[in-house]
């Protein structure tokens, strides 16, 4: 099918004199259509752009919606349901404009997909069965093989289970007779769903066994690996330890494709896995995975924009919006508290086993006393037959009968003492392990408590700092785009002024000119302003790079400043730049304002473990505590950000003169 043009997804290696007729468009389109699933979003995006482009030079309508189209099956395929809704919209229209009939059947199709997954259901319905009328009535049975198969998974969705097995019967039948692998693949995979949630296991791992099958034969990796995942939540379900390795497959694979959706299922299925073996360190790692894939998936839908664009289909959507941003909102504290039950379930079962265990021993020490009983019994009946003896010889029976009542009330006394030390040593042991469970249970809760309050920490740390520099970025873009265009349009109208008129006494002239130097050193001014609390450098440049970079523009007569990096050769992190780079700029600042200083030094090392930065000035120097005390903004937000950054800063006296400050940064791998 593609053997005619040489087909790559590598934009860097198109053949341009290829791209200038419809055919090798419409194969290359068809190309990524049939494998963008086992490729990443941005390679597939970029092969999509440089063909819609192509397809626009040509102005051919129909291949232009078919790129969108294709956009917006990529863009499903990743969780961007805004993106893949705002491309179909693009396709539909222009083929409506060529009156491709069956084409607009297929969009009512993708955009039917979109509103199911983002759990508009009714909104789902109509647009599926617009596309079964329409498709049934062309007799266009590929299109409704796809319907039925899109009808199966949203009555799966909304539990009822009848009518979704009568839709994926039928795609079954359809799928076989039009030899459509792919989505046969995909609908025997619905069908192991349904007989999952009937809780028929064996039919559900046959039919995944099948989708699995079918998609390694036309080289679907998505659909094998989605159907091995559902194989894994049926080894989860019924405690097969084959589980392990099944999922850690699946979350590989979706990971390689940054599939945030089945990356999220993956890592649940792992975390309930790992519960059911008691590791529950093991368990918590994997659902701190299954909640980051999660907000992701979230934070990946614009729902502004998704709501602008289907306005003009159905305003009911904004209430289903506002429904999903109140979940994301509160999924992180129901996972809290679903491990506090946990934990506190694991605890309940410990404590019945320990309680097991007394009674046990309590069972035990009983037959011991039944034990004695029956010996006391046996005596008592000796005892009567003595004493029948002893009325025979009633001299020497007397006096056997006065020791055997001596050793009677010795044996009741010894019973009682033994009793009393049984029931007291039990009462020790109940105390004991009862204190020690009180104690294990509180010790735990602390524990929790603690990595909860340092969760919360560091989380509201990050916000502070991403919120301080969202400001200095939005305050540097209205100082660049806002001030200082004015004062350029200022300096050019009073320029043009200049040149218009003849000034004919010369001190006006000298203060034309002086108001025209003042100008244009405020432009200056607010460019130096606006680059020192937003360069642009920061965000392309290395850490090193940056602070050169920012040295070199201060004056060495005021201020001479000596620099070594050593150790930077790859970038590190954004967010960890941009916090150091504010920390030594701060530092800088503060030398520059209050240390009457001639000359600084600073040093900057990375080695394999840690960052270390050394600044050194020869100034007046300063207490620290004094400085803390009177509650300067500076010197609290520095210790904000290396405390975020789990680093630790010092102040110390300089020598001979001045202050040295050594900040030590962990590399954590």
């Amino acid at each position: 099918m593609y053997a005619q043009y040489r087909i790559t997804t590598d934009t860097n290696s198109f053949v341009a004199k290829n791209y200038t007729r419809p055919e090798p468009i419409k194969e290359h389109i068809d190309y990524v259509f049939d494998h963008f699933r086992g490729k990443s979003e941005k390679e597939s995006i970029a092969t999509l752009t440089y063909l819609l482009h192509k397809a626009q030079l040509i102005n051919n309508q129909q291949l232009i919606a078919n790129s969108h189209n294709v956009m917006g099956a990529v863009y499903a395929l990743t969780g961007k349901f805004d993106l893949a809704l705002h491309q179909y919209q693009q396709a539909i229209k222009l083929f409506e404009t060529v009156s491709n009939q069956q084409a607009i059947t297929t969009m009512y199709n993708n955009i039917g997909m979109v509103y199911n997954n983002t759990k508009q259901y009714k909104l789902a319905i109509e647009y599926f069965d617009k596309g079964l009328a329409m498709s049934n009535a062309s007799k266009n049975e590929r299109t409704a093989c796809l319907i039925h198969i899109n009808l199966a998974n949203l009555y799966i969705q909304v539990g009822q289970l009848d009518k979704s097995l009568r839709n994926a019967l039928r795609a079954d039948t359809l799928s076989q007779k039009l030899q459509m692998k792919v989505e046969q693949a995909v609908n025997l995979n619905l069908i192991g769903a349904i007989y999952f949630y009937k809780n028929e296991f064996d039919k559900a791992v046959q039919y995944y066994t099948a989708s699995k099958v079918v998609a390694e034969s036309v080289n679907d990796q998505h659909s094998a690996n989605t159907a091995l995942m559902n194989i894994g939540e049926v080894q989860v379900r019924q405690k097969d330890p084959a589980a392990e390795n099944t999922l850690m497959t699946t979350l590989q694979y979706f990971t390689g494709i940054a599939d945030n959706y089945n990356i999220q299922l993956s890592a649940q299925l792992l975390k309930e896995h790992f519960t059911q073996q008691k590791k529950y360190e093991t368990a918590l790692i994997y659902a701190e995975k299954a909640f980051a894939a999660e907000k992701k998936m979230i934070d990946s839908v614009n729902y502004k924009t998704f709501s602008t664009l289907q306005t003009t289909y159905e305003t009911a959507q904004k209430e289903n919006t506002i429904r999903l941003l109140g979940q994301a909102d509160s999924l992180k504290g129901l996972r809290i508290v679903a491990q506090q039950l946990e934990l506190s379930n694991n605890l309940y079962i410990l404590t019945q086993q320990r309680f097991a265990l007394a009674s046990a021993r309590l069972k035990s020490v009983e037959d011991s006393l039944l034990l004695a009983t029956q010996q006391e019994s046996l005596l008592q009946t000796k005892l009567e037959a003595s004493q029948k003896q002893e009325n025979i010889n009633a001299l020497n029976k007397q006096a056997l009968q006065q020791q055997i009542a001596l050793q009677q009330k010795q044996i009741t006394l010894n019973q009682k003492n033994t009793t009393i030390a049984i029931v007291a040593g039990l009462l020790a042991i109940v105390l004991l392990l009862g204190y020690g469970l009180f104690r294990r249970k509180q010790l735990a809760q602390e524990a929790l408590l603690l990595q909860q309050q340092t969760l919360q920490r560091e989380q509201l740390t990050k916000a502070v700092l991403d919120a301080e520099e969202a400001e200095r970025k939005r305050i540097a873009a209205d100082l660049h785009d806002g001030v200082g265009q004015l004062f350029s349009a200022v300096k050019m109208n009073l320029q043009g002024l200049l040149d218009r008129i003849d000034i004919p006494k010369q001190e006006d002239v000298f203060l034309a000119e002086k108001t025209m130097a003042l100008v244009d050193e405020s432009c200056k001014e607010v460019r130096v302003i606006s680059h020192n609390m937003m360069p642009n450098f920061l965000l392309k440049s290395g850490i090193a790079s940056d602070i050169r970079n920012f040295i070199e523009k201060i004056d060495e007569n005021t201020l001479k400043i000596h620099f070594e990096s050593k150790g930077f050769k790859d970038q590190l992190e954004h967010n960890e730049e941009v916090i150091l780079y504010r920390v030594v700029q701060e530092l800088v600042n503060n030398v520059m304002k209050h240390a009457a200083a001639n000359e600084l030094y600073i040093l900057l090392e990375k080695t394999t473990d840690k960052i270390e930065i050394q600044v050194k000035d020869n100034g007046k120097g300063f207490d620290y505590n004094t400085a803390l005390a009177k509650g300067g903004l500076g010197l609290k937000n520095m210790l904000v950000r290396v405390e975020y950054l789990k680093g630790k800063i010092r102040f110390l006296p300089n020598v001979p003169s001045g202050t040295s400050v050594h900040i030590s940064i962990p590399i954590i791998s």
